[in-house]
Formats: C-alpha cells, structure tokens, sequence
C-alpha cells in the first residue's frame, strides 16, 4: 500500500474514533472502503495500528480530497448517529484539505447528506461536477 493510501485510512480511522465509540458497522464500513480500493485488511490494520507519520493530505488531487472526504461522510454515518464531534472532525479536513473554511460548513452537510442516502462516490462526484 502506498504511503498516501495509508494516510487515506489513518484519516477514516480518526473517524472512527471521533465519537470515542468505536462501533462494529464503522470498522465494517472501514473495511468495505478498503476492498473498494483494493486494500487488504491485513493492509489496513498495518497502516491504523503502526502509522509512519501523521496524516498528511495535501498531495491529494481535487477527485482524491472530495472522496477523502466523502468516506469520512460515510464512516460518520456508518453506526447511524452523527455525533457533533464528526461534524468537527469532517469539517476540519475540509480546512486542512485546502477549501475555504466559509465552505467547510456546506461541504460537511452535503457529504454527510450524500452518505445518508448511501450514494456512490461517482454520483457524488458527478453531482459536484454540474453544480
């Protein structure tokens, strides 16, 4: 696995741990996220439980930060409560992700929105795309 898809999940791991509760179906959605990327989650463990350096993003392309943050969306819906500590926690990586912090409240609410109702992330995108 390379070292920007490792950061990739040590940023969903922060997800996962946003809320201080760590709940089956978000390490069950960590690991569907994986095999749609073709990671293992021999992989994934690996990179969550023995990172290198802290999470770094901003070698992300504008297509990698917005499914960056989508898949946050969908680890902060995966136990189905949004806690108020995810909404930071996604708006956060907005900012550090580069978009102006104006946008980062409109940006989490969308993603989190698209999560909700389970789109694919090419929706998302393509949503995105003809805004």
């Amino acid at each position: 696995m390379n070292e920007q898809l490792k950061q990739h999940f040590l940023g969903l791991y922060q997800m996962v741990l946003a809320d201080t509760e760590i709940h089956p179906k978000e390490l069950e959605l960590l690991y569907k996220i994986g095999r749609e990327q073709g990671v293992t989650e021999q992989d994934i463990q690996a990179a969550i439980f023995v990172p290198t350096n802290a999470v770094t993003l901003t070698s992300f392309n504008d297509d990698e930060k917005i499914e960056y943050l989508y898949n946050l969306a969908r680890m902060a819906w995966a136990d189905g409560v949004i806690d108020n500590s995810e909404i930071e926690c996604l708006k956060q990586s907005c900012k550090r992700l580069g978009f102006a912090e104006e946008y980062a409240a409109d940006i989490t609410e969308f993603l989190l929105t698209q999560a909700k109702e389970d789109k694919s992330f090419k929706d998302v995108l393509e949503t995105i795309k003809k805004s």
